[in-house]
């Protein structure tokens, strides 16, 4: 049987456009053709998820081509279908659809829709070279410069890709899409203040674009401009756009401005969809470090641990920890942890090792 994802992007696909079969009708025709493709290429001893994929892709792309081609669509019809088959990564049937419908398009809307298949199969030249005739046939379509833009940048060409974004938005000042690939190429650079810059002549302009928080946000934390990146979060909210990474930046920033509670419940939330995330789990580790919240900072250092066995930092907390929680002995184990990396540290906390010697003198004594 084919996967219910296929057939939820065909229900999707139905409500939206008129005239196509019931639903029924190609939940039949698709097992039909899945069957005869395993039939032929699945190897039914290993049970490969992968092939298994793999097929089910094929099937839809058969099946949903001869659907298409036997269906009219007008150019707006058609290029939400493009649209929606880019999304789902089925270029091949967006590939077709277009080539047998060619004539509902424009010149120049039929060869960009071809570079941005290309583009995206990976054959980034190819795409390139579609990209530079469609701006023959006409050079003042910002999006068209957007496009080339990223092609270059698949190719490594980044001056190439700066032009194209600063022609996109000299051709159409209003054009957000111009400032905002300009603000996420100079943050990938490292260029901060540039990202930040652009971003802030692209929030203007579409208040609700999601990414032009993340840039702004991350660019000024990385420039140590608190106030900023603050201003930006609270903006991000009076605008009531969300995202998941704004709620990690949004953590990041209570800590780095000393609100600690504050930081550990926003990525206490992100943890909570992303629990793997290194980075995110050391932050939440200083945070609780930061007031001294032994009791709950114990399994984040355990997990660190687990990718970082000799890192110093987290096995001093682990002392603490134990030592705040009278684990005496589990303490003692991690001293002489920390004892091999650097003899500094019977040092510094020689106080609480004279301590927990004594408690477990007592507990010895007692035993006795």
């Amino acid at each position: 049987m084919i996967s219910s994802k296929w057939l939820e992007l065909y229900q999707y696909i139905n409500n939206h456009i008129d005239n196509l079969p019931v639903e029924e009708l190609i939940k039949e025709q698709l097992n039909d053709k899945l069957m005869f493709l395993s039939a032929q290429f699945l190897d039914k001893k290993k049970q490969d998820k992968n092939q298994i994929d793999w097929l089910e892709h094929e099937a839809f792309t058969l099946v949903l081509s001869d659907v298409f081609q036997k269906t009219s669509f007008t150019s707006s019809t058609l290029s939400f279908l493009f649209e929606t088959l880019m999304a789902a990564q089925l270029c091949q049937l967006a590939m077709s659809m277009i080539n047998h419908h060619k004539k509902v398009l424009s010149e120049e809307d039929f060869k960009t829709k071809c570079g941005l298949v290309y583009q995206q199969l990976g054959d980034y030249e190819l795409a390139k070279a579609i990209f530079e005739e469609v701006l023959t046939l006409n050079n003042t379509n910002p999006m068209t410069h957007c496009h080339l833009g990223f092609t270059h940048l698949y190719l490594s060409n980044m001056e190439l890709a700066v032009d194209c974004f600063e022609q996109s938005i000299e051709i159409a000042p209003e054009f957000v899409g111009g400032y905002q690939n300009l603000s996420g190429l100079y943050y990938q650079e490292g260029n901060f203040l540039k990202a930040a810059a652009y971003a802030e002549q692209a929030h203007p302009l579409d208040k609700k674009l999601i990414s032009t928080y993340i840039t702004a946000i991350s660019s000024y934390l990385a420039l140590g401009e608190k106030d900023k990146a603050e201003q930006w979060i609270n903006a991000a909210f009076d605008n009531h756009v969300v995202s998941m990474e704004l709620v990690r930046l949004a953590g990041i920033s209570a800590h780095q401005n000393g609100r600690c509670e504050e930081a550990i419940e926003a990525l206490d939330h992100y943890l909570s969809v992303n629990p793997s995330c290194f980075d995110v789990l050391n932050i939440r580790a200083h945070a609780k470090a930061d007031i001294k919240d032994y009791a709950n900072l114990e399994p984040d250092l355990k997990q660190l641990l687990v990718f970082e066995p000799h890192d110093e930092w987290s096995l001093e907390q682990l002392f603490l920890c134990y030592f705040h929680t009278e684990q005496w002995s589990e303490a003692q184990i991690i001293m002489v942890e920390l004892n091999k990396l650097s003899a500094h540290f019977k040092i510094t906390h020689r106080a609480l090792l004279n301590t927990i010697n004594k408690k477990l003198s007592l507990d010895i004594l007692e035993l006795s």
